[in-house]
């Protein structure tokens, strides 16, 4: 029976391979991970050895705070990934505290007495790591996390652009209601129009993040997601021969804070942070015994411009965007609930750059006064509080939707509150963030390619 919304007060936890993936048990609860068959029989045995004592650990490796327990057992072995799922433990947890609005220092104190207790200390590893680059192939290919989110799809069109297959991987989390009720009609829509399959990866060790599985609210949780991703797509790797995994990795997570008890804050979470990027390819490459590149092409941006970009120069694909947390029931009947941070944020980029927000699947004008309590965040909202997204790019969403002729209550508030601020910061956000920034994670090969198709893209965007 299943002990869903109970709150244990013993965590143990183990892990079984199967034949179309890896089953994870908390206490008596079983939590299947599925992959496409031929996709699951074609990964060595080995690897799916060490594949599960990962999984074990990376899934659970915040129920421990998430519940108030201390001590957490393991009927698997101690994982090759533990000292680098620690380390960013540690550098995450101060954001979610401050998310929850909780104590960072308290958090964090309860995180280093947490013992993560393993059945045996024999590490299993491949074989053997190649860390030697392989002879060139006609055709490189990249496995994307895809996500249907901008950067995802944005990712998709410059890996094809830069003459690379794009691998596109999905990982469904059930604990979301309505998210994948939306997607599969985008993945059939996206497959008829691209000829490009979406694989599917069914992770129910999802119900674990933020605590869902227990009806607890907390950021908890998902600050392992990007790494854990990409260690769910190394059955993909192997059987496409995959040379590259490309991120999603944003300019605005590398922003940080220090937080009222000076603790230094990941804004985004470490987990997406710009010098994590290599350690999580060092990562893969270890699980898998071989190189294995992690990048991310859209590090030189903003949200801002990446919107402008994906639905100005690839707008046939654009058109499948869905950003919406989709977890309550305005998510029902549209993919776009309206009524989430998520579409707050992304309704004003998109009228920004005159981007049809019908044909995108949105209904209504967020701008008006039914949605106003929508921005009252954006309004009223302190510097270092937590939210989705930058003041300073819906600052600017703002105002040039303003200057396009946009109406509306929240337009009017902010030509009334915000518009003398925004002049005064306006030369400062243009620079920050309609801009084109340093990159250390797209590797040579692409890195000119990428930055001229930005160059061209941008050229003559400013703040008037």
């Amino acid at each position: 029976m299943s002990q869903r919304g109970k709150r244990p007060k013993k965590l143990l936890v183990d892990a079984k391979i199967t034949s179309s993936g890896i089953d994870i048990y908390l206490n008596k609860d079983r939590f299947p991970i599925r992959y496409p068959k031929k996709i699951w029989n074609a990964y060595p045995k080995e690897k799916k050895e060490i594949l599960k004592d990962t999984l074990a650990h990376s899934s659970t490796f915040y129920v421990p705070q998430i519940l108030g327990i201390s001590e957490i057992s393991y009927k698997t072995s101690r994982p090759l990934a533990e000292s680098f799922f620690y380390k960013n433990g540690i550098y995450d947890i101060p954001y979610c505290a401050n998310v929850d609005k909780k104590s960072s220092t308290e958090y964090l104190k309860f995180f280093f007495k947490t013992q993560y207790l393993f059945a045996d200390d024999q590490i299993k590893t491949p074989k053997e790591i190649l860390f030697k680059k392989e002879k060139k192939k006609k055709k490189k290919r990249a496995v994307i996390p895809f996500s249907f989110g901008k950067e995802s799809i944005l990712s998709y069109s410059l890996a094809k652009e830069l003459g690379l297959e794009p691998i596109l991987v999905s990982i469904v989390d059930p604990s979301h209601k309505y998210e994948y009720f939306h997607k599969k009609p985008l993945v059939d829509a996206f497959k008829k129009k691209t000829g490009v399959d979406v694989h599917i990866i069914e992770y129910n060790p999802g119900w674990f993040w933020e605590g869902r599985y227990w009806n607890i609210f907390t950021e908890l949780g998902w600050g392992l997601h990007v790494t854990e991703y990409e260690i769910l797509t190394l059955p993909f790797i192997s059987y496409f021969d995959a040379d590259y995994v490309i991120v999603g990795n944003e300019q605005s997570c590398k922003d940080t804070y220090i937080d009222k008890e000076g603790v230094f804050i990941y804004r985004a979470g470490y987990d997406q942070y710009k010098d994590w990027t290599q350690q999580q390819a060092l990562l893969c490459s270890l699980l898998l015994g071989r190189k294995i590149e992690v990048m991310s092409l859209v590090e030189p941006l903003y949200e801002i411009t990446e919107t402008k970009i994906l639905h100005e120069r690839y707008p046939e694909v654009g058109k499948y965007q869905m950003s919406c947390f989709a977890v309550d029931e305005d998510s029902k009947n549209a993919r776009w609930c309206q009524n989430c941070s998520k579409c707050s944020y992304f309704f004003p980029l998109f009228t920004a750059f005159n981007i049809d927000t019908k044909k995108l699947g949105f209904t209504e004008n967020l701008f008006d006064k039914k949605h106003a309590k929508l921005y009252e965040v954006f309004f009223t909202r302190k510097k270092g509080t937590a939210s989705y997204g930058s003041q300073g790019e819906l600052a600017i969403a703002f105002y040039l939707s303003m200057k396009n002729g946009k109406t509306g209550y929240s337009i009017d508030r902010f030509k009334k509150e915000m518009l003398l601020k925004f002049m005064k910061n306006k030369k400062e956000w243009d620079k920050e963030f309609m801009g084109i920034h340093p990159t250390k994670n797209i590797p040579p090969a692409f890195k000119n390619k990428i930055i001229k198709i930005y160059e061209d893209e941008l050229k003559g965007l400013r703040l008037r």
